[in-house]
């Protein structure tokens, strides 16, 4: 089975080759390597052409485009890309040697199914694990895995092509949450989804370089805007209990909101949540500001729970 690895690159030259090093050794051997160099203006495609003249370089492409952003690089990727299945990653990103081979395997097992969800961990700049994420066999409610962003990530899944293109591709104009709303726009295609439960992808976080780190307001309004989207879909076909839990966390989501923009938080809460909505004890919303909450309101409670936390 031909899989097409699909790499945007944009001023990653310290990064890339240790990336491709482990797409180049994994034990799957029917790759395409597709590297979309987004502008970059430092050393990443004098990078990129002598990784070519190295070993099995002969499976490395390289495309140059002028800058527009990650998201394009990988439509263009994905236009240029035969494999049936493709495997996204990010330049600074890695891949144990067995990742694609025994997603490979477990696809065939499964019937070919549209996404395999992928479990991974996430590294900081000293490798040290910040997070690990294992998923099980039984998936439960895919909707709710896609709203608790519980669905992998960009690089632990495999995406088969024709869904993916189904989809529309990426949406070049989202600055973050951008796998999942490829995702949502793939669900609502109602896929066959299969999940991972071995853990062969590493996510690196870096100290520079990524807008999560640089635009946290605008993250998060795009982030709950998407569990706008979610539940707009989805409570046509549920009833108001099994919207609770739904409901509860976009409650949730907007409170973190709160901490970066109020004004976007106190619109949220005021006109996107059920009238006679109540929320209930999570791991974001315990006990005690569940008391003020049913007192106070949502934006008195928020300024208390803002100078005291």
């Amino acid at each position: 089975m031909r899989i097409s690895v699909v790499i945007p690159c944009y001023n990653v030259e310290g990064y890339v080759k240790e990336c491709l090093d482990s797409i180049l050794a994994q034990d799957h051997a029917d790759l395409e390597v597709i590297c979309v160099d987004d502008g970059s203006t430092d050393g990443t495609v004098a990078s990129l052409r002598a990784i070519q003249e190295g070993p099995r370089g002969e499976v490395v492409r390289v495309i140059e485009q002028a800058n527009q952003g990650a998201a394009a690089a990988r439509n263009r990727g994905l236009k240029e890309a035969s494999g049936e299945y493709i495997q996204f990653m990010d330049a600074d990103d890695l891949l144990h040697p067995r990742k694609i081979g025994h997603q490979v395997r477990l696809a065939v097992k499964a019937g070919r199914p549209d996404l395999i969800v992928g479990s991974f961990e996430i590294i900081d700049p000293k490798n040290q694990v910040l997070q690990e994420r294992y998923y099980t066999k039984r998936k439960g409610d895919v909707w709710m895995h896609l709203m608790r962003t519980d669905l992998g990530n960009t690089i632990s899944n495999l995406w088969k092509r024709s869904i993916v293109e189904a989809a529309g591709g990426w949406d070049e104009g989202m600055r973050s949450s951008q796998e999942y709303d490829l995702m949502f726009r793939i669900l609502l295609l109602d896929p066959t989804v299969f999940f991972d439960t071995e853990q062969y992808t590493t996510v690196r976080k870096r100290e520079t370089g990524s807008i999560t780190q640089t635009n946290l307001g605008g993250n998060w309004v795009r982030y709950v805007n998407l569990r706008l989207r979610i539940i707009e879909h989805i409570r046509k076909h549920r009833s108001d209990a099994e919207m609770q839990p739904f409901h509860q966390f976009l409650f949730d989501s907007i409170r973190v909101l709160y901490e970066y923009d109020p004004k976007a938080a106190l619109e949220f809460h005021r006109t996107r949540l059920p009238k006679d909505f109540k929320p209930t004890a999570s791991p974001t919303t315990r006990g005690t500001y569940l008391g003020l909450y049913n007192i106070l309101g949502f934006r008195a409670t928020q300024r208390l729970w803002a100078r005291f936390h």
